[in-house]
Protein backbone atom coordinates (compact mmCIF):
# COMPACT_ATOMS: atom_id res chain seq x y z
CA UNK A 1 0.00 0.00 0.00
CA UNK A 2 2.91 2.40 0.64
CA UNK A 3 4.22 2.23 -2.90
CA UNK A 4 0.73 3.01 -4.24
CA UNK A 5 0.56 6.16 -2.12
CA UNK A 6 4.04 7.25 -3.29
CA UNK A 7 3.10 6.71 -6.92
CA UNK A 8 -0.12 8.72 -6.56
CA UNK A 9 1.79 11.62 -4.98
CA UNK A 10 4.32 11.56 -7.83
CA UNK A 11 1.62 11.59 -10.50
CA UNK A 12 -0.17 14.46 -8.74
CA UNK A 13 3.04 16.50 -8.59
CA UNK A 14 3.73 15.96 -12.28
CA UNK A 15 0.18 16.97 -13.26
CA UNK A 16 0.34 20.13 -11.11
CA UNK A 17 3.63 21.14 -12.70
CA UNK A 18 2.23 20.52 -16.21
CA UNK A 19 -0.87 22.53 -15.31
CA UNK A 20 1.15 25.47 -14.05
CA UNK A 21 3.44 25.45 -17.10
CA UNK A 22 0.45 25.20 -19.45
CA UNK A 23 -1.43 27.94 -17.61
CA UNK A 24 1.50 30.37 -17.80
CA UNK A 25 2.18 29.61 -21.46
CA UNK A 26 -1.42 29.85 -22.66
CA UNK A 27 -2.00 33.00 -20.62
CA UNK A 28 1.05 34.54 -22.23
CA UNK A 29 -0.15 33.88 -25.76
CA UNK A 30 -3.78 34.70 -24.86
CA UNK A 31 -4.86 31.29 -26.10
CA UNK A 32 -8.54 31.76 -25.28
CA UNK A 33 -8.86 34.93 -27.43
CA UNK A 34 -7.08 33.14 -30.26
CA UNK A 35 -9.50 30.27 -29.98
CA UNK A 36 -12.54 32.61 -30.09
CA UNK A 37 -11.23 34.33 -33.17
CA UNK A 38 -10.52 31.02 -34.84
CA UNK A 39 -14.06 29.73 -34.17
CA UNK A 40 -15.63 32.94 -35.56
CA UNK A 41 -13.46 32.79 -38.66
CA UNK A 42 -14.56 29.22 -39.33
CA UNK A 43 -18.22 29.36 -38.35
CA UNK A 44 -19.12 26.87 -41.04
CA UNK A 45 -17.08 24.19 -39.27
CA UNK A 46 -19.44 24.23 -36.25
CA UNK A 47 -16.45 24.32 -33.91
CA UNK A 48 -18.41 25.94 -31.05
CA UNK A 49 -20.76 22.95 -30.90
CA UNK A 50 -17.75 20.61 -30.96
CA UNK A 51 -16.12 22.49 -28.07
CA UNK A 52 -19.34 22.31 -26.02
CA UNK A 53 -19.58 18.57 -26.74
CA UNK A 54 -15.97 17.99 -25.69
CA UNK A 55 -16.58 20.01 -22.52
CA UNK A 56 -19.61 17.89 -21.65
CA UNK A 57 -17.68 14.71 -22.42
CA UNK A 58 -14.88 15.91 -20.17
CA UNK A 59 -17.31 16.68 -17.33
CA UNK A 60 -19.00 13.29 -17.76
CA UNK A 61 -15.60 11.55 -17.81
CA UNK A 62 -14.58 13.42 -14.67
CA UNK A 63 -17.80 12.38 -12.88
CA UNK A 64 -17.32 8.79 -14.11
CA UNK A 65 -13.73 8.75 -12.82
CA UNK A 66 -14.84 10.08 -9.43
CA UNK A 67 -17.55 7.39 -9.15
CA UNK A 68 -15.15 4.59 -10.18
CA UNK A 69 -12.60 5.88 -7.69
CA UNK A 70 -15.19 5.88 -4.89
CA UNK A 71 -16.19 2.32 -5.82
CA UNK A 72 -12.55 1.29 -5.85
CA UNK A 73 -12.01 2.78 -2.42
CA UNK A 74 -15.13 0.98 -1.11
CA UNK A 75 -13.91 -2.30 -2.60
CA UNK A 76 -10.46 -1.77 -1.11
CA UNK A 77 -12.06 -1.08 2.27
CA UNK A 78 -14.06 -4.32 2.02
CA UNK A 79 -10.92 -6.25 1.06
CA UNK A 80 -8.99 -4.81 3.99
CA UNK A 81 -11.90 -5.69 6.31
CA UNK A 82 -11.95 -9.25 4.92
CA UNK A 83 -8.20 -9.58 5.40
CA UNK A 84 -8.61 -8.30 8.95
CA UNK A 85 -11.35 -10.90 9.54
CA UNK A 86 -9.12 -13.69 8.19
CA UNK A 87 -6.29 -12.50 10.39
CA UNK A 88 -8.64 -12.38 13.38
CA UNK A 89 -9.97 -15.86 12.69
CA UNK A 90 -6.44 -17.20 12.39
CA UNK A 91 -5.57 -15.84 15.83
CA UNK A 92 -8.87 -16.31 17.67
CA UNK A 93 -11.37 -19.05 18.45
CA UNK A 94 -14.56 -18.46 16.47
CA UNK A 95 -16.79 -20.08 19.10
CA UNK A 96 -15.67 -18.27 22.27
CA UNK A 97 -13.98 -15.32 20.52
CA UNK A 98 -10.95 -15.85 22.75
CA UNK A 99 -7.37 -15.90 21.39
CA UNK A 100 -6.31 -19.38 20.25
CA UNK A 101 -3.13 -21.48 20.31
CA UNK A 102 -1.76 -19.78 17.20
CA UNK A 103 -2.03 -16.44 18.96
CA UNK A 104 -0.29 -17.99 21.97
CA UNK A 105 2.76 -18.97 19.89
CA UNK A 106 3.18 -15.41 18.63
CA UNK A 107 2.59 -13.98 22.10
CA UNK A 108 5.20 -16.22 23.71
CA UNK A 109 7.80 -15.34 21.10
CA UNK A 110 7.28 -11.60 21.59
CA UNK A 111 7.06 -11.88 25.38
CA UNK A 112 10.28 -13.83 25.75
CA UNK A 113 12.05 -11.49 23.30
CA UNK A 114 11.07 -8.52 25.46
CA UNK A 115 12.09 -10.41 28.60
CA UNK A 116 15.55 -11.04 27.20
CA UNK A 117 15.78 -7.31 26.52
CA UNK A 118 15.33 -6.72 30.24
CA UNK A 119 11.62 -5.83 30.39
CA UNK A 120 10.58 -8.40 33.02
CA UNK A 121 9.79 -6.56 36.19
CA UNK A 122 6.23 -7.87 36.66
CA UNK A 123 4.96 -11.13 38.19
CA UNK A 124 2.54 -13.34 36.32
CA UNK A 125 0.45 -16.38 37.03
CA UNK A 126 0.10 -18.90 34.20
CA UNK A 127 -2.95 -21.18 34.51
CA UNK A 128 -3.65 -24.30 32.47
CA UNK A 129 -7.36 -25.16 32.71
CA UNK A 130 -9.10 -28.35 31.59
CA UNK A 131 -12.78 -29.17 32.08
CA UNK A 132 -13.79 -32.38 33.87
CA UNK A 133 -16.91 -34.06 32.54
CA UNK A 134 -17.20 -31.96 29.39
CA UNK A 135 -17.50 -35.00 27.13
CA UNK A 136 -20.43 -36.33 29.12
CA UNK A 137 -22.25 -33.02 28.65
CA UNK A 138 -21.40 -33.09 24.96
CA UNK A 139 -22.68 -36.66 24.61
CA UNK A 140 -25.86 -36.11 26.60
CA UNK A 141 -26.85 -32.71 25.15
CA UNK A 142 -25.20 -32.85 21.73
CA UNK A 143 -22.61 -30.56 20.17
CA UNK A 144 -24.90 -27.54 20.50
CA UNK A 145 -25.03 -28.10 24.26
CA UNK A 146 -21.25 -28.54 24.39
CA UNK A 147 -20.70 -25.33 22.43
CA UNK A 148 -23.05 -23.42 24.72
CA UNK A 149 -21.15 -24.74 27.73
CA UNK A 150 -17.79 -23.67 26.32
CA UNK A 151 -19.08 -20.15 25.64
CA UNK A 152 -20.46 -19.97 29.17
CA UNK A 153 -17.11 -21.11 30.62
CA UNK A 154 -15.29 -18.50 28.52
CA UNK A 155 -17.54 -15.73 29.83
CA UNK A 156 -17.05 -16.86 33.41
CA UNK A 157 -13.26 -16.93 33.04
CA UNK A 158 -13.28 -13.42 31.56
CA UNK A 159 -15.40 -12.21 34.47
CA UNK A 160 -13.25 -13.99 37.09
CA UNK A 161 -9.97 -12.72 35.60
CA UNK A 162 -10.79 -9.39 33.93
CA UNK A 163 -8.16 -7.43 32.00
CA UNK A 164 -6.00 -10.55 31.63
CA UNK A 165 -5.08 -12.75 28.69
CA UNK A 166 -7.52 -15.69 28.43
CA UNK A 167 -7.16 -18.19 25.59
CA UNK A 168 -8.90 -21.33 24.39
CA UNK A 169 -6.06 -23.58 23.30
CA UNK A 170 -7.92 -26.86 22.72
CA UNK A 171 -11.30 -28.58 22.76
CA UNK A 172 -12.03 -27.97 26.44
CA UNK A 173 -8.65 -26.51 27.40
CA UNK A 174 -8.05 -22.89 28.36
CA UNK A 175 -4.94 -20.93 29.27
CA UNK A 176 -4.84 -17.78 31.38
CA UNK A 177 -1.86 -15.44 31.79
CA UNK A 178 -2.57 -12.93 34.53
CA UNK A 179 -0.49 -10.22 36.11
CA UNK A 180 -0.48 -10.49 39.91
CA UNK A 181 1.41 -8.93 42.82
CA UNK A 182 2.53 -12.21 44.39
CA UNK A 183 2.12 -16.00 44.58
CA UNK A 184 -0.73 -15.77 47.10
CA UNK A 185 -2.77 -13.62 44.73
CA UNK A 186 -2.09 -16.09 41.91
CA UNK A 187 -3.36 -19.00 43.99
CA UNK A 188 -6.42 -17.01 45.02
CA UNK A 189 -7.19 -16.28 41.38
CA UNK A 190 -6.91 -20.00 40.53
CA UNK A 191 -9.50 -20.88 43.17
CA UNK A 192 -11.73 -18.00 42.07
CA UNK A 193 -11.73 -19.26 38.49
CA UNK A 194 -12.39 -22.82 39.66
CA UNK A 195 -15.36 -21.72 41.74
CA UNK A 196 -16.75 -19.65 38.87
CA UNK A 197 -16.54 -22.46 36.31
CA UNK A 198 -18.00 -25.14 38.60
CA UNK A 199 -21.26 -23.29 39.26
CA UNK A 200 -24.32 -25.01 37.68
CA UNK A 201 -25.18 -23.74 34.21
CA UNK A 202 -28.46 -23.37 32.38
CA UNK A 203 -27.82 -24.01 28.69
CA UNK A 204 -30.92 -23.15 26.70
CA UNK A 205 -33.08 -24.54 29.48
CA UNK A 206 -30.84 -27.58 30.10
CA UNK A 207 -29.11 -27.94 33.47
CA UNK A 208 -25.42 -28.86 33.27
CA UNK A 209 -22.43 -28.97 35.57
CA UNK A 210 -18.73 -29.60 34.97
CA UNK A 211 -15.65 -29.76 37.14
CA UNK A 212 -12.33 -28.16 36.35
CA UNK A 213 -8.68 -29.11 36.83
CA UNK A 214 -6.33 -26.12 37.11
CA UNK A 215 -2.56 -26.20 37.20
CA UNK A 216 -0.67 -22.95 37.73
CA UNK A 217 2.87 -21.64 37.94
CA UNK A 218 4.42 -18.34 39.05
CA UNK A 219 6.56 -16.51 36.50
CA UNK A 220 9.38 -15.55 36.78
CA UNK A 221 9.62 -17.09 40.23
CA UNK A 222 9.40 -20.73 39.12
CA UNK A 223 10.47 -20.72 35.46
CA UNK A 224 13.11 -19.04 33.33
CA UNK A 225 10.81 -17.95 30.50
CA UNK A 226 7.13 -17.74 29.63
CA UNK A 227 7.25 -20.65 27.18
CA UNK A 228 8.52 -22.90 29.97
CA UNK A 229 5.87 -21.47 32.32
CA UNK A 230 3.11 -22.59 29.94
CA UNK A 231 4.61 -26.09 29.78
CA UNK A 232 4.93 -26.32 33.56
CA UNK A 233 1.35 -25.10 34.08
CA UNK A 234 0.22 -27.86 31.74
CA UNK A 235 2.17 -30.43 33.76
CA UNK A 236 0.54 -29.15 36.96
CA UNK A 237 -2.89 -29.42 35.34
CA UNK A 238 -2.31 -33.09 34.50
CA UNK A 239 -1.21 -33.61 38.09
CA UNK A 240 -4.54 -32.11 39.19
CA UNK A 241 -6.41 -34.52 36.93
CA UNK A 242 -4.29 -37.36 38.27
CA UNK A 243 -5.66 -36.91 41.79
CA UNK A 244 -9.21 -37.34 40.53
CA UNK A 245 -9.83 -34.03 38.79
CA UNK A 246 -11.75 -30.95 39.93
CA UNK A 247 -8.66 -29.69 41.76
CA UNK A 248 -6.27 -26.73 41.80
CA UNK A 249 -2.59 -27.69 41.82
CA UNK A 250 0.53 -25.54 41.98
CA UNK A 251 3.55 -26.61 39.96
CA UNK A 252 6.45 -28.20 41.84
CA UNK A 253 9.84 -29.42 40.68
CA UNK A 254 8.82 -33.01 41.46
CA UNK A 255 6.30 -32.81 38.65
CA UNK A 256 9.11 -32.44 36.13
CA UNK A 257 10.51 -35.73 37.32
CA UNK A 258 7.07 -37.32 37.00
CA UNK A 259 6.71 -35.93 33.48
CA UNK A 260 10.15 -37.26 32.59
CA UNK A 261 9.19 -40.64 34.03
CA UNK A 262 6.03 -40.65 31.95
CA UNK A 263 8.06 -39.83 28.84
CA UNK A 264 10.47 -42.65 29.69
CA UNK A 265 7.57 -45.05 30.20
CA UNK A 266 5.98 -43.96 26.92
CA UNK A 267 9.23 -44.60 25.05
CA UNK A 268 9.66 -48.00 26.71
CA UNK A 269 6.05 -48.86 25.93
CA UNK A 270 6.53 -48.18 22.22
CA UNK A 271 9.52 -50.54 22.18
CA UNK A 272 7.64 -53.16 24.21
CA UNK A 273 4.66 -53.12 21.86
CA UNK A 274 6.91 -53.47 18.82
CA UNK A 275 8.86 -56.32 20.45
CA UNK A 276 5.78 -58.11 21.79
CA UNK A 277 7.05 -57.93 25.38
CA UNK A 278 3.56 -57.34 26.80
CA UNK A 279 1.93 -60.76 27.11
CA UNK A 280 -1.54 -62.06 28.02
CA UNK A 281 -2.28 -63.61 31.40
CA UNK A 282 -5.50 -65.46 32.10
CA UNK A 283 -7.87 -65.14 35.08
CA UNK A 284 -10.39 -67.96 35.56
CA UNK A 285 -14.09 -67.25 35.13
CA UNK A 286 -16.18 -69.60 37.27
CA UNK A 287 -19.67 -70.99 36.76
CA UNK A 288 -21.07 -70.66 40.29
CA UNK A 289 -23.85 -73.17 39.65
CA UNK A 290 -21.50 -76.03 38.67
CA UNK A 291 -18.27 -74.83 40.34
CA UNK A 292 -16.37 -75.23 37.07
CA UNK A 293 -14.30 -72.95 34.88
CA UNK A 294 -16.23 -71.77 31.85
CA UNK A 295 -13.52 -69.46 30.53
CA UNK A 296 -10.61 -67.05 31.11
CA UNK A 297 -10.36 -63.28 30.90
CA UNK A 298 -7.31 -61.91 29.09
CA UNK A 299 -5.26 -59.43 31.15
CA UNK A 300 -2.17 -57.61 29.88
CA UNK A 301 1.06 -58.09 31.82
CA UNK A 302 4.36 -56.29 31.22
CA UNK A 303 7.68 -57.20 32.79
CA UNK A 304 10.67 -55.24 31.51
CA UNK A 305 14.04 -56.78 30.66
CA UNK A 306 15.33 -55.50 34.01
CA UNK A 307 12.58 -57.40 35.85
CA UNK A 308 10.42 -54.36 36.63
CA UNK A 309 6.69 -55.15 36.63
CA UNK A 310 4.64 -52.31 35.12
CA UNK A 311 0.96 -52.46 36.21
CA UNK A 312 -1.72 -52.13 33.51
CA UNK A 313 -3.11 -49.05 35.28
CA UNK A 314 0.16 -47.31 34.35
CA UNK A 315 0.66 -48.35 30.74
CA UNK A 316 -2.86 -48.88 29.36
CA UNK A 317 -3.85 -45.16 29.65
CA UNK A 318 -0.59 -44.20 27.93
CA UNK A 319 -1.27 -46.72 25.17
CA UNK A 320 -4.71 -45.17 24.66
CA UNK A 321 -3.39 -41.61 24.59
CA UNK A 322 -0.51 -42.39 22.20
CA UNK A 323 -2.52 -44.55 19.80
CA UNK A 324 -0.59 -47.72 20.68
CA UNK A 325 -3.69 -49.44 22.04
CA UNK A 326 -4.71 -50.85 18.65
CA UNK A 327 -1.40 -52.61 18.02
CA UNK A 328 -1.22 -53.76 21.63
CA UNK A 329 -4.76 -55.17 21.63
CA UNK A 330 -4.28 -56.99 18.34
CA UNK A 331 -1.04 -58.55 19.62
CA UNK A 332 -2.68 -59.68 22.86
CA UNK A 333 -5.78 -61.05 21.12
CA UNK A 334 -3.72 -62.91 18.53
CA UNK A 335 -1.58 -64.54 21.23
CA UNK A 336 -4.64 -65.30 23.38
CA UNK A 337 -6.40 -66.97 20.44
CA UNK A 338 -3.34 -69.15 19.85
CA UNK A 339 -3.35 -70.18 23.53
CA UNK A 340 -7.12 -70.72 23.65
CA UNK A 341 -6.96 -73.01 20.61
CA UNK A 342 -5.19 -75.54 22.89
CA UNK A 343 -7.96 -75.47 25.52
CA UNK A 344 -11.05 -77.69 25.57
CA UNK A 345 -13.70 -76.41 23.18
CA UNK A 346 -16.04 -75.66 26.09
CA UNK A 347 -13.66 -73.03 27.54
CA UNK A 348 -14.31 -69.47 26.33
CA UNK A 349 -11.99 -66.49 26.00
CA UNK A 350 -12.99 -63.08 27.35
CA UNK A 351 -11.24 -60.00 25.93
CA UNK A 352 -11.56 -56.31 26.88
CA UNK A 353 -11.81 -53.54 24.29
CA UNK A 354 -10.58 -50.03 25.04
CA UNK A 355 -13.13 -47.19 24.66
CA UNK A 356 -10.87 -45.53 22.10
CA UNK A 357 -11.02 -48.61 19.85
CA UNK A 358 -14.78 -48.42 19.38
CA UNK A 359 -14.45 -45.39 17.11
CA UNK A 360 -12.86 -47.70 14.52
CA UNK A 361 -15.68 -49.15 12.42
CA UNK A 362 -13.33 -51.79 10.97
CA UNK A 363 -12.53 -53.19 14.43
CA UNK A 364 -15.06 -56.02 14.15
CA UNK A 365 -13.58 -57.16 10.84
CA UNK A 366 -10.06 -57.20 12.29
CA UNK A 367 -11.16 -59.27 15.29
CA UNK A 368 -12.89 -61.80 13.02
CA UNK A 369 -9.76 -61.99 10.84
CA UNK A 370 -7.58 -62.76 13.89
CA UNK A 371 -9.98 -65.54 14.93
CA UNK A 372 -9.80 -67.11 11.47
CA UNK A 373 -6.01 -66.87 11.36
CA UNK A 374 -5.72 -68.82 14.62
CA UNK A 375 -8.54 -71.28 14.09
CA UNK A 376 -10.64 -70.17 17.07
CA UNK A 377 -14.41 -70.55 16.68
CA UNK A 378 -16.10 -67.12 17.06
CA UNK A 379 -18.62 -68.50 19.58
CA UNK A 380 -15.74 -69.11 22.02
CA UNK A 381 -14.87 -65.41 22.17
CA UNK A 382 -16.61 -62.90 24.44
CA UNK A 383 -15.82 -59.19 24.04
CA UNK A 384 -16.11 -56.97 27.14
CA UNK A 385 -17.03 -53.29 26.77
CA UNK A 386 -17.52 -50.75 29.56
CA UNK A 387 -20.59 -48.53 29.84
CA UNK A 388 -18.57 -45.34 29.50
CA UNK A 389 -17.14 -46.66 26.22
CA UNK A 390 -20.62 -46.97 24.75
CA UNK A 391 -21.49 -43.27 24.98
CA UNK A 392 -18.25 -41.96 23.46
CA UNK A 393 -19.22 -42.94 19.92
CA UNK A 394 -22.52 -44.77 20.02
CA UNK A 395 -22.93 -45.16 16.25
CA UNK A 396 -19.51 -46.71 15.72
CA UNK A 397 -19.90 -48.90 18.80
CA UNK A 398 -23.25 -50.18 17.53
CA UNK A 399 -21.73 -51.07 14.16
CA UNK A 400 -18.77 -52.86 15.76
CA UNK A 401 -21.00 -54.87 18.11
CA UNK A 402 -23.39 -55.69 15.27
CA UNK A 403 -20.49 -57.07 13.22
CA UNK A 404 -19.32 -59.15 16.17
CA UNK A 405 -22.81 -60.48 16.94
CA UNK A 406 -23.35 -61.40 13.28
CA UNK A 407 -20.15 -63.48 13.39
CA UNK A 408 -21.31 -65.32 16.52
CA UNK A 409 -19.08 -63.48 19.01
CA UNK A 410 -20.71 -62.81 22.39
CA UNK A 411 -20.57 -59.45 24.17
CA UNK A 412 -20.48 -58.48 27.84
CA UNK A 413 -21.22 -55.13 29.49
CA UNK A 414 -18.32 -54.60 31.89
CA UNK A 415 -18.31 -52.54 35.14
CA UNK A 416 -22.10 -52.43 35.14
CA UNK A 417 -23.59 -49.67 37.26
CA UNK A 418 -20.61 -47.31 37.14
CA UNK A 419 -21.27 -45.60 33.80
CA UNK A 420 -24.14 -43.67 32.20
CA UNK A 421 -27.57 -44.74 30.98
CA UNK A 422 -27.04 -48.36 31.97
CA UNK A 423 -30.51 -49.66 31.13
CA UNK A 424 -30.63 -47.90 27.79
CA UNK A 425 -27.28 -49.44 26.84
CA UNK A 426 -28.54 -52.94 27.59
CA UNK A 427 -31.71 -52.37 25.59
CA UNK A 428 -29.88 -50.83 22.63
CA UNK A 429 -26.89 -53.14 22.30
CA UNK A 430 -28.36 -56.50 23.32
CA UNK A 431 -25.50 -57.82 25.50
CA UNK A 432 -25.10 -61.51 26.37
CA UNK A 433 -23.66 -60.90 29.84
CA UNK A 434 -23.66 -58.28 32.59
CA UNK A 435 -20.55 -57.99 34.76
CA UNK A 436 -21.21 -56.60 38.23
CA UNK A 437 -18.51 -54.11 39.12
CA UNK A 438 -16.18 -55.05 41.98
CA UNK A 439 -17.10 -51.84 43.84
CA UNK A 440 -20.50 -53.38 44.61
CA UNK A 441 -19.04 -56.75 45.58
CA UNK A 442 -16.38 -55.32 47.93
CA UNK A 443 -18.87 -54.16 50.58
CA UNK A 444 -21.46 -56.84 49.94
CA UNK A 445 -20.94 -58.35 53.41
CA UNK A 446 -21.41 -55.13 55.38
CA UNK A 447 -23.54 -52.78 53.29
CA UNK A 448 -27.26 -53.32 52.88
CA UNK A 449 -27.28 -50.76 50.08
CA UNK A 450 -24.65 -52.66 48.09
CA UNK A 451 -26.53 -55.88 48.74
CA UNK A 452 -29.68 -54.34 47.31
CA UNK A 453 -27.85 -53.10 44.23
CA UNK A 454 -26.34 -56.54 43.55
CA UNK A 455 -29.76 -58.17 44.01
CA UNK A 456 -31.28 -55.72 41.53
CA UNK A 457 -28.58 -56.37 38.92
CA UNK A 458 -28.95 -60.14 39.24
CA UNK A 459 -32.74 -59.80 38.96
CA UNK A 460 -32.27 -57.63 35.88
CA UNK A 461 -30.07 -60.30 34.32
CA UNK A 462 -32.66 -62.98 35.04
CA UNK A 463 -35.40 -60.81 33.55
CA UNK A 464 -33.39 -60.22 30.38
CA UNK A 465 -32.25 -63.85 30.29
CA UNK A 466 -28.56 -62.90 30.28
CA UNK A 467 -25.79 -64.22 32.53
CA UNK A 468 -24.36 -62.17 35.38
CA UNK A 469 -20.69 -62.31 36.44
CA UNK A 470 -19.56 -60.78 39.74
CA UNK A 471 -16.08 -59.27 39.67
CA UNK A 472 -13.69 -59.01 42.61
CA UNK A 473 -14.80 -62.08 44.57
CA UNK A 474 -12.20 -62.34 47.35
CA UNK A 475 -13.88 -63.90 50.40
CA UNK A 476 -15.84 -67.06 51.12
CA UNK A 477 -18.74 -65.00 52.45
CA UNK A 478 -18.94 -63.00 49.20
CA UNK A 479 -18.92 -66.22 47.19
CA UNK A 480 -21.63 -67.85 49.31
CA UNK A 481 -23.79 -64.72 49.21
CA UNK A 482 -23.53 -64.41 45.43
CA UNK A 483 -24.50 -68.04 45.00
CA UNK A 484 -27.49 -67.58 47.30
CA UNK A 485 -28.60 -64.53 45.32
CA UNK A 486 -28.52 -66.49 42.08
CA UNK A 487 -25.46 -64.90 40.44
CA UNK A 488 -24.48 -67.26 37.64
CA UNK A 489 -20.72 -66.62 37.41
CA UNK A 490 -17.84 -65.18 39.42
CA UNK A 491 -14.32 -63.87 39.05
CA UNK A 492 -11.73 -62.78 41.62
CA UNK A 493 -8.63 -63.73 43.57
CA UNK A 494 -10.59 -66.25 45.64
CA UNK A 495 -11.48 -68.13 42.46
CA UNK A 496 -8.14 -67.73 40.72
CA UNK A 497 -5.50 -65.13 40.10
CA UNK A 498 -4.27 -64.12 36.63
CA UNK A 499 -1.75 -66.70 35.37
CA UNK A 500 0.47 -67.22 32.33
CA UNK A 501 -0.60 -69.52 29.51
CA UNK A 502 1.36 -72.57 30.71
CA UNK A 503 -0.32 -72.45 34.12
CA UNK A 504 -3.74 -72.09 32.52
CA UNK A 505 -2.99 -75.13 30.37
CA UNK A 506 -1.92 -77.11 33.44
CA UNK A 507 -5.04 -76.03 35.30
CA UNK A 508 -7.22 -77.30 32.47
CA UNK A 509 -5.35 -80.61 32.29
CA UNK A 510 -7.42 -82.24 35.06
CA UNK A 511 -10.72 -81.72 36.83
CA UNK A 512 -11.56 -78.06 36.57
CA UNK A 513 -13.37 -77.45 39.84
CA UNK A 514 -13.19 -74.60 42.31
CA UNK A 515 -10.97 -76.44 44.77
CA UNK A 516 -8.34 -77.05 42.18
CA UNK A 517 -8.43 -73.42 41.13
CA UNK A 518 -7.97 -72.33 44.73
CA UNK A 519 -4.99 -74.63 45.18
CA UNK A 520 -3.43 -73.43 41.94
CA UNK A 521 -3.89 -69.78 42.95
CA UNK A 522 -2.43 -70.38 46.41
CA UNK A 523 0.60 -72.00 44.87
Amino acid sequence: MGWLRNRAATDAAILIVLFLVGFVYFSHIEAFELLIDFVEDHESWQLDEAIVSLTLIGIAGFVYAIRRNLEKRAELKKRMAAEADVSWLAQNDALTELPNRRFLHGFLEKFDTNARAGNRAKTYGVFSIDLDGFKQVNDLHGHAGGDALLKCVARRLVKAAPDNLIMRVGGDEFLVIAEAPNAAAIQALAHRMSKAVCKPMSLEGIHAEVGVSIGFVVYPGQTANMDEAVRCADIAMYAAKGVGGNAVTSFTEDMLEEAAERARLESALKKAVRAGDIVPHYQPLMDLETDTIYGFEVLARWTTSSGEVIPPSDFIPIAEQTGLITDLSEHLLRQACQDAAQWPSSISLSFNLSPTQLSDKLLGLRIITILKENGLVPTRLEIEITESAMIQDGDSALQVLSDLKAAGIRTALDDFGTGYSSLSQIAKFNFDRIKIDRSFVNDLEVSDKQMSIVKAIIALGEGLEVSTTAEGVETDIQLATLKALGCTCGQGFLLGRPMPANEANSLLGGDVDVQRVLKQSAA
